[in-house]
């Protein structure tokens, strides 16, 4: 391997650099971290049961519904030191450290599936819960969120005195508990959630081995094989950003329909309450959205002594045409509640909307 050596008077290189300099900061040689690199890509016995451990924690979290729990399997999966060993691998263009990060990082992408298709399948009775559905729908906010992280990753590794912060970079760039939904949807037979899941973990392994490779690069790890030219060199370090600018395609497109159904969300929400002001003890308690046939339709859940009427629900629907510019659907469901104390009933009743 020829090493590269950037021109010294470079401004751009020694600018870029300068970023990783800080004053009082100590970085490990680039022996070393090669050395730490390589050891945390490396199968082992450790590996799947650490990863097989981080599944059940992640599964039986996302089951109960409970994000300390999940937050808890993040901190014990081990998936995440193949990606670094992907990004070192192609700052240096080493073929033998990729082939094995990678065979390491698909072994533990399978184990952990496979873990979480058995959790799913011994309990396909239990409802799909809300910290399942949370990673089934990536956008661009995660693509940053896992671009930062891996950055702040990679650093955290080549710095002596910040080692510990990759404890906080594996809890902000999750791998475990997206794979783990995936195995346990499959299991349920929801195949484009599954997806969905996957998308996100795929998101998330890009995005991280694209900013550890920046960082390796900035610290000096460049290398390419004698008699390489530049163009080849660099062809191969853009394969994880052509990657990435694909699936931002789609993660836009994901970001711009989350904002939209938020808006819509909301103004839903807000028609209904207005409405309601005038039906004493009436409330919303939930709202969702769908599409179709390309028409959207607002779903709204409501407490309420009184059962909306036709009319009633008609009225509320005009107003959310007028507000949001659209033809939406509102659907109501009434579900019947009564407070009574001793002196008796404390809503009274009335069913007119203003």
């Amino acid at each position: 391997m020829v090493m590269e050596t950037p021109k010294p008077g470079s401004p751009t290189v020694q600018g870029v650099a300068a970023l990783f300099q800080i004053e009082g900061e100590s970085y490990l040689d680039r022996a070393q971290t090669r050395q730490a690199v390589a050891a945390g890509a490396r199968l082992s016995v450790s590996y799947f049961l650490m990863n097989a451990a981080a599944t059940l924690i992640a599964g039986y979290g996302l089951l109960a519904n409970s994000e300390a729990v999940v937050i808890g399997a993040m901190l014990i999966a081990m998936l995440y030191g193949p990606i670094l060993g992907i990004g070192l691998a192609l700052a240096e263009l080493d073929v033998r450290l990729l082939v094995g990060a990678l065979l390491t990082e698909v072994l533990g992408v399978v184990w952990v599936v496979a873990i979480g298709i058995g959790v799913g399948w011994l309990h396909n009775n239990v409802p799909i819960s809300e910290q399942l559905l949370a990673r089934t729908t990536p956008n661009l906010l995660d693509m940053m969120i896992a671009l930062v992280g891996g950055a702040a990753g990679a650093y955290a590794t080549v710095a002596k005195r910040i080692s510990g912060a990759v404890v906080g970079v594996a809890i902000a760039t999750a791998l475990c508990p997206p794979l783990t939904a995936c195995g346990i949807l499959i299991a349920h037979g929801y195949l484009n959630l599954a997806g969905g899941a996957f998308l996100l973990f795929l998101t998330n392994l890009t995005a991280i081995a694209a900013a550890a490779m920046a960082v390796f690069l900035i610290r000096g790890h460049r290398a390419r094989p004698s008699g390489a030219s530049f163009g080849a060199t660099w062809s191969a370090r853009l394969v994880p950003l052509v990657v990435l600018l694909i699936l931002s395609v789609y993660l836009v497109d994901a970001l711009r329909k989350n904002i939209d159904d938020s808006s819509l969300r909301s103004s839903v929400q807000r028609v209904l309450e207005e409405g309601l002001r005038a039906q004493p003890g009436a409330r919303v308690i939930e709202v969702r959205l769908t599409t179709e046939s390309g028409r959207r339709n607002a779903f709204a859940v409501v407490r309420s002594p009184e059962a909306l009427t036709a009319d009633m629900v008609a009225h509320l629907n005009d107003k959310l045409d007028s507000m949001t510019g659209r033809q939406i659907l509102l659907h109501v469901r009434t579900v019947p509640v009564q407070e009574i104390t001793r002196d008796g009933p404390v809503f009274v009743r009335s069913p007119s909307i203003r």
